[in-house]
């Protein structure tokens, strides 16, 4: 092949240059980064509201956004807004109803009118605030009640341990073990606490009676019982073998702790007096029935899941798990759920210990926790990075990826 003369190399230089600069256009359907859509729209449900963010644009002929909506039960978009500036990024849908999709187009406009191409999400409003943290994490994370999105973060964590979310007043406590303290995130007013001096603090059992936290402290050995407003109480619990994790009864303000390498579980009175020892083989995880007043704790090193009563019996020892860890109990439907990450399983226990279903390929199912308004079970599965929401049935209704390595998790119903 004959080489180009120079003038034909310059031209189709200069036409390539031309069809570059197209292509880099935001409104052009062929730009690899945005398709001729408005780039960064998402929709965050809330309480009754939908909030919905975007990136600003420029351009020649450009004027706005303009906002559409799809309401359940319709078949055809409608508009919501008028046209917005060029510099508007955001805009709250309210009110809604909970518990219905929404779904949303944003079309950039232009002075002959709204485009062709928009970009789409959907959003269900609902009154959940699930509260999760990553292994070793650095962020307490809240996800929408509809797990599609990531709704807030708060950054500032050495390396978060765990989450409990105080369903009385939304307090969210957090175990960060990396900078030796807990802190209360305060929801309601916006302040957050913290609370130093803490060695390896592994857990957090919050009492919803009386809004105060038990803080299990492993390398330590001992329990403190902490106010939200961080004061410590004097009397800890303790000296104690590996205490891994505790959880209140909400209507007696008793604790339950796992005393992991010592081999029992034990009950403590509001102010810390020990009421009894029960032996469990290297308990791992507790809840308790605020309904029956009994303990559900699981033994990850021995595949089994006991029932204790509030006067510390063994009621029966369920050993048909590999390594269960996560326990939540649903006390309005009487439901125990169960987590048993090695064979990557969700199981549904009714009160008695009787298996009601079980859900299966949920890879690294660790920990969870219920929605005591909607009976929902949100489950973390920690290798896959991903956050699982299931239905009182068993159906799983949502799952959201992306993230690091989910840890923890602690579902505050809302709607106070």
């Amino acid at each position: 092949m004959r080489p180009l003369p120079p003038l034909l190399i310059g031209a189709t230089l200069l036409l390539a240059g031309c069809s570059d600069r197209e292509r880099a256009n935001p409104f052009d359907p062929l730009n690899p980064t945005t398709g001729g859509r408005p780039s960064g729209f998402m929709a965050l449900a809330g309480n009754g509201e939908v909030r919905l963010f975007w990136d600003a644009a420029t351009g020649d002929a450009f004027i706005g956004f303009q906002l559409f909506r799809r309401d359940p039960g319709e078949t055809s978009y409608h508009a919501i807004t008028g046209v917005l500036s060029r510099m508007t990024t955001s805009f709250r849908d309210a009110p809604l109803a909970n518990g219905s999709d929404y779904a949303y187009r944003l079309h950039f406009v232009f002075t002959t009118g709204p485009g062709t191409l928009a970009a789409e999400d959907v959003a269900r409003p609902g009154t959940t605030l699930p509260w999760m943290i990553e292994s070793g994490g650095t962020e307490l994370l809240r996800l929408t009640p509809d797990n599609r999105r990531i709704s807030e973060r708060r950054a500032g964590f050495g390396s978060t341990a765990d989450v409990a979310a105080n369903p009385r007043n939304g307090d969210v406590w957090v175990a960060d073990e990396g900078n030796g303290r807990v802190v209360i995130y305060q929801t309601g007013s916006g302040v957050t606490v913290s609370v130093p001096g803490f060695q390896l603090p592994t857990a957090v059992g919050v009492d919803p009676s009386n809004t105060t936290g038990w803080v299990c402290d492993a390398s330590r050995g001992r329990v403190y019982h902490v106010q939200r407003d961080g004061q410590v109480f004097a009397a800890s619990i303790g000296p104690l073998l590996q205490p891994v994790d505790a959880a209140v009864d909400p209507f007696t303000g008793y604790v339950w702790i796992c005393e992991f390498a010592g081999g029992r579980v034990r009950l403590h009175d509001d102010i810390g007096v020990l009421q009894w020892t029960c032996a469990v083989a290297g308990p791992s995880r507790v809840a308790v029935d605020s309904v029956t007043h009994e303990g559900w704790v699981t033994s990850f090193e021995h595949g089994i899941v006991t029932r204790i009563s509030p006067a510390g019996q063994v009621l029966g020892s369920f050993p048909s798990f590999v390594a269960p860890l996560g326990v939540a109990v649903d006390a309005t439907r009487g439901r125990i759920w169960i987590a048993d990450p090695y064979a990557g399983r969700v199981i549904a226990l009714d009160r008695d210990g009787q298996e009601e279903f079980r859900l299966t390929g949920l890879t690294d199912a660790g920990e969870l926790s219920v929605d005591a308004a909607t009976g929902d079970a949100w489950v973390v599965l920690g290798s896959t990075g991903s956050v699982v929401r299931i239905s009182p049935a068993g159906t799983i209704l949502r799952s959201q990826g992306g993230f690091r390595y989910p840890f923890a998790i602690s579902v505050d119903p809302g709607g106070r």
